[in-house]
């Protein structure tokens, strides 16, 4: 699963059904306390599930560079873990037929669901991609030669206004401009920066979109039943990423959504979408 921490690791056990079909265990840490679940911990499920399925499965290289094309989900209203407990999850995919470059598989689409005591609480799909470290190689250019962790880190806001414990935790720094913010990459959040790589994890994106969520309906509380994401290009550790929020027309009572997107170079870098319930905390 590419990782370093066993704490990030959340997969526990994985079988073939059938052509295409696959079921996996995991096994989740208590929420923190006030919140329904983490979505890290879902997106970071989904994701080692994929991985899990394609080289386990479909015999693609460890060697290869994971590309994470979209990533979309909804989750059940109410769905929620225990804040005093680990919580045992079970995952059902079906794989897309495969797309192959040689002899190599170098797509895979996959729809999951998610279960809690034999129910769906969570539905998601999405679209991995892989390439051989030549082309890697060749795509990112001098790029691979930055230095881990050698980037300037600004100050976070306030953890509480994107809905975290800790400073730690927190991927959004002030700009001084209202709904807009600069990205932070802290190595310490472990969830999130698990190893050293050359380009800021699509996860950490996703993560971004939700704390800036957040703080746009700061004080009120946000949990997000659905997201939509897109990523369009790399996000470079070394050069500013800014990201921007825009809350959207809602007619539900009670819901909201939220749609974020991220710049970096003047350029989009990615776009995601959020809906989901808001409470007065």
């Amino acid at each position: 699963m590419h990782l370093k921490h066993d704490a990030s690791v959340f997969i526990t056990g994985w079988k073939q059904l059938g052509e295409g079909e696959f079921t996996l265990t995991a096994r989740w840490p208590a929420a923190v306390e006030g919140r329904a679940y983490d979505p890290r911990v879902l997106t970071q499920t989904i994701r080692q599930s994929g991985l899990v399925i394609a080289h386990g499965a479909y015999d693609v290289p460890l060697t290869h560079h994971t590309l994470l094309h979209y990533f979309n989900f909804t989750v059940r209203p109410g769905f929620h873990v225990p804040n005093d407990r680990p919580s045992a999850l079970d995952i059902e995919i079906k794989v897309s037929e495969p797309t192959r470059r040689g002899r190599n598989v170098s797509g895979l689409g996959m729809d999951v669901h998610v279960l809690q005591d034999n129910t769906t609480v969570a539905v998601a799909n999405s679209e991995f991609g892989w390439i051989s470290p030549a082309a890697y190689r060749r795509l990112r250019g001098e790029q691979l030669s930055n230095s881990w962790n050698e980037w300037r880190l600004p100050a976070p806001v306030a953890a509480h206004t994107v809905g975290r414990p800790a400073a730690s935790d927190v991927v959004l720094a002030a700009t001084g401009h209202p709904h807009r913010w600069q990205l932070r990459n802290d190595v310490a959040n472990v969830i999130l920066f698990d190893h050293p790589v050359d380009h800021v994890p699509g996860l950490a994106l996703m993560e971004a979109g939700y704390q800036a969520a957040q703080a746009v309906l700061s004080p009120a509380s946000f949990e997000p039943t659905g997201i939509a994401s897109s990523f369009e290009r790399y996000v470079e550790f070394d050069r500013p990423c800014w990201v921007e929020a825009e809350r959207l027309a809602s007619d539900r009572p009670g819901h909201t959504a939220v749609r974020v997107t991220g710049t970096q170079d003047g350029r989009s870098v990615f776009r995601l979408e959020l809906s989901g319930t808001i409470r007065q905390r």
